[in-house]
């Protein structure tokens, strides 16, 4: 049961870091999430330390990630970095191509409202 309950741990804390990051949420302050990975891998552990099939089979995989990914994030060297626009400051004026190939210059909206909306490729 223990084994079960740290993989629910940690699978519950992976999902949630991972919806953040989708909507580009993840809050300065990781100190939470860190300790429930943590917390999830040391349940792992100590279900491994009990035995039993089930008790070792979830917590192997509960320590792997539990230890693991707050380790990575740990020894990353990327730091937060201020944005250099946010929400309601003005743009910084650039010149892009648009979807036909044409220059836009963003100096064009000056006065209008719009929305000016980014997309990441994954290719």
């Amino acid at each position: 049961m223990l084994g079960l309950l740290a993989l629910i741990v940690v699978a519950a804390t992976f999902y949630n870091w991972f919806q953040l990051i989708e909507r580009v949420a993840i809050p300065r302050d990781r100190r939470g999430w860190f300790a429930a990975f943590l917390a999830g891998g040391a349940l792992g552990v100590i279900a491994i330390a009990q035995g039993g099939f089930f008790s070792t089979l979830f917590g192997i995989p509960a320590a792997i990630v539990g230890f693991v990914f707050p380790a990575l994030r740990l020894q990353s060297t990327q730091q937060p970095n201020r944005p250099a626009v946010a929400v309601g400051d003005p743009m910084i004026p650039f010149v892009a191509p648009d979807e036909h190939g044409n220059d836009f210059d963003l100096a064009s909206l000056t006065g209008k409202p719009y929305l000016l909306k980014f997309f990441r490729g994954h290719w």
